[in-house]
């Protein structure tokens, strides 16, 4: 009953993310001139002619100027996508943005689904209402609701997220089955170097999973080298190098870009270049004086990501807009909290947790959590990354994702034998995913009312007197 639901529930969720990116904001596709919408065109044509730069009067000041020529920093993945649009007359100029949100959100939905079918066959105890339950926070929650606001910024991130998430679908199958491991491996290695091409925040977190996931298996391959035959032992080894290759040419290709772009393999980008310094000379005095990244902003992230306080005011000002203002370049709308939009998967992920410990204290088989903890000791590096970052953007939230999403797959996997005799787990869960639905449905529809760039100024009266003027009250 419920698959026979669950195919027209999927195909109106489809036309929810198509129309909410594309009928919201009008036609699909468009012809611009001299629009930042159009910088992976420019990009994209300029690859074919063996270039890195960008056309300057598409991506403005959100370029970098280097010896005379114009650069962006995003990844070139988002470029590729566009190669068809050059068959087409005046090609150059067709923004596809928003079309390729839509593909990007209905992706992710079919890979999350996926990833629901395969942690629900793993267990025979595995409980229809938990299975109902992920399948509605996943269609109408989090990370498939929360950024349907098409944007070049989001398109970048969306599609990241295509890449963290289908890292996450064969990183369940590699933890959960041992013997899927190796050919895992070599998926888990395409994914990451389409994250590492698309966002390099992502695709360091890809790597260092699959780095650490890696050692493990093979620690299990040559464990169990008595009990398999030689034959299987060189397939699991060969696939092993294969992903191995692929990481490999991943790097090579994002150092070749690199080198391009700021003249240093290691570099992904020279705010010392960056043509919006001009607008906002502070910022390159911070990031000199704190980076890029700093250690000392982990205690705001966590307020913006977690516990929005900053858009309160007390005594004039905003709470904590000292340490913002000293530490931060952007603060930016809308105020999010992971707990609201994403509790279901949080505590899912805190359900994994603690059978952690408890099969520990158990003396269990340690074989399925070494790999996952592996996973999400390296999924963790992108989230604490934003943590620490010199600007906090709601478009950010997807780093966090992946880390999420799989501690809470894992989770899914072991909360039954809990559920079973606390009863109040089940009701529990029904309150986090309907908090989570209305609260990302919100958090969309506040997203898409938001101006970019720092926030302080523009809550100075308010937040709701700010919201209320943006809908016309």
């Amino acid at each position: 009953m419920f698959r026979l639901n669950r195919k027209v529930l999927v195909v109106l969720f489809v036309f929810l993310y198509v129309g909410s990116i594309l009928f919201w904001h009008h036609s699909p596709v468009k012809i611009r001139e001299n629009n930042l919408s159009l910088t992976f065109n420019s990009m994209m044509e300029h690859l074919l002619h063996g270039r890195f730069d960008v056309d300057p009067t598409t991506v403005g000041k959100e370029g970098f100027l280097r010896d005379g020529r114009v650069y962006a920093y995003w990844g070139i993945f988002p470029a590729l996508l566009r190669l068809p649009i050059f068959l087409f007359p005046n090609g150059l100029h067709l923004d596809i943005t928003r079309l390729s949100c839509a593909i990007a959100a209905i992706l992710l939905f079919l890979i999350n689904l996926r990833s629901i079918d395969y942690v629900a066959s793993f267990s025979n105890s595995y409980q229809s209402w938990l299975k109902t339950l992920l399948f509605l926070a996943v269609g109408l929650s989090g990370v498939q609701v929360c950024f349907l606001c098409p944007s070049l910024y989001q398109e970048v991130c969306l599609w990241a997220l295509v890449f963290g998430m289908l890292f996450v679908y064969w990183a369940l199958r590699a933890c959960l089955e041992v013997k899927e491991a190796p050919k895992a491996l070599v998926w888990m290695a395409l994914a990451s170097v389409g994250a590492l091409l698309t966002r390099v925040s992502m695709g360091i977190g890809a790597y260092g999973a699959e780095s650490l996931l890696g050692l493990v298996v093979l620690w299990r391959c040559f464990s169990n080298s008595s009990r398999v035959s030689s034959k299987t032992m060189f397939r699991q080894l060969c696939l092993c190098g294969v992903a191995v290759a692929l990481l490999i040419g991943g790097v090579i290709v994002t150092a070749g870009i690199n080198f391009e772009r700021w003249g240093n393999p290691l570099t992904f980008a020279n705010y010392n270049l960056y043509l919006f310094n001009e607008d906002f000379p502070d910022r390159l005095v911070r990031t000199q004086q704190y980076g890029l990244f700093n250690i000392r902003r982990i205690p705001l992230g966590i307020v913006y990501f977690f516990f929005p306080l900053w858009v309160m005011h007390k005594g004039g000002s905003l709470f904590f807009q000292d340490e913002f203002t000293r530490l931060i370049d952007a603060v930016e709308l809308p105020p999010s909290s992971f707990f609201l939009t994403d509790g279901f998967f949080l505590f899912l992920g805190g359900v994994f947790v603690y059978s952690v410990f408890r099969s520990a204290r158990k003396n269990q088989s340690w074989q399925i959590t070494i790999g996952a903890l592996s996973v999400i000791v390296g999924l963790f590096i992108p989230a604490l990354l934003m943590l620490m970052a010199i600007s906090m953007n709601y478009r950010y939230r997807a780093e966090f994702y992946p880390l999420i999403m799989f501690a809470a797959f894992m989770g899914s996997t072991c909360i039954q034998e809990f559920s079973v005799k606390q009863q109040w787990i089940r009701p529990f869960c029904m309150v986090l995913v309907g908090v989570g639905i209305i609260s990302s449905i919100m958090s969309l529809v506040l997203y898409d009312l938001s101006e970019l760039g720092p926030a302080q100024h523009l809550i100075s009266n308010g937040l709701l007197q700010y919201y209320f003027l943006k809908v016309g009250f």
